[in-house]
């Protein structure tokens, strides 16, 4: 279908719509949409219910969106929340806000600056965190990137390279560390190259491995080269 052919849907005031295909879906007020929606563009500066899937394009939330199924989009940017019922497959996902994925979530590339929970696993290219994260499964990416600026929580983690670094000393940053718990917490670490700070983990795996300041970690098994912080807790560490 031409996408110049499809229809606009605008809501402003409170309003019920039913799903189908749409070109740009813009929700300014209070809208609650029955049924699958696919469409170009979403744009939700108010709050947004959809009582099925989602097919779009780009999706940009800065008000509140729930959507009952899954969704399928290119881009995905999230300033203000969105809790998604389902799995999620974007190409690029940002999150400045809050979201949560019932699921299981699948990008190229997805940067965290906010709050992100995914229930599954989280399965990308390049995974850059600046916030705080609770992935109940499996976080699998050739990149990851941490920077503790909140508590982050993973079932395991897996990738090409894998560094975690404490966040920098701003102001903002010591104010956080004295609300929120800066650690990443995972059962199982396991890359290539590997480089943790504050990290709980229970084994640590791989080829490369630098255990830095803050963390505690269990078993560390490594093949290539081994470096420990004396700031690190580690109770055992062996070259297979």
């Amino acid at each position: 279908m031409n996408q110049d052919n499809r229809p606009d849907l605008v809501i402003q005031g409170s309003v019920n719509a039913s799903g189908g295909v749409y070109r740009e879906v813009n929700v300014q007020g209070l809208g609650k949409i029955k049924g699958d929606l696919e469409c170009h563009e979403l744009q939700c500066g108010g709050h947004v219910s959809i009582d099925g899937s989602m097919l779009a394009t780009s999706v940009r939330v800065d008000g509140n969106a729930s959507v009952r199924g899954g969704v399928k989009a290119d881009t995905m940017e999230i300033y203000g929340q969105i809790d998604v019922n389902g799995d999620v497959k974007t190409t690029s996902l940002l999150v400045k806000g809050n979201a949560k994925v019932h699921g299981s979530l699948t990008s190229d590339e997805i940067q965290v600056k906010g709050f992100f929970k995914s229930s599954g696993d989280c399965e990308a290219e390049v995974f850059k965190a600046e916030g705080a994260f609770t992935i109940g499964g499996l976080l699998n990416a050739g990149q990851v990137e941490i920077q503790l600026h909140g508590n982050c929580q993973a079932r395991e983690i897996g990738g090409e390279h894998i560094e975690v670094r404490k966040a920098g000393s701003s102001t903002l940053n010591k104010i956080l560390k004295h609300i929120f718990n800066t650690t990443l917490t995972v059962d199982t670490v396991e890359g290539d190259e590997i480089y943790l700070e504050y990290t709980r983990a229970k084994v640590v795996r791989g080829n490369n491995i630098a255990i830095g300041p803050g963390c505690e970690i269990d078993l560390v098994e490594y093949t290539g080269e081994y470096r420990q912080d004396n700031g690190a807790q580690v109770k055992e560490h062996t070259k297979r």
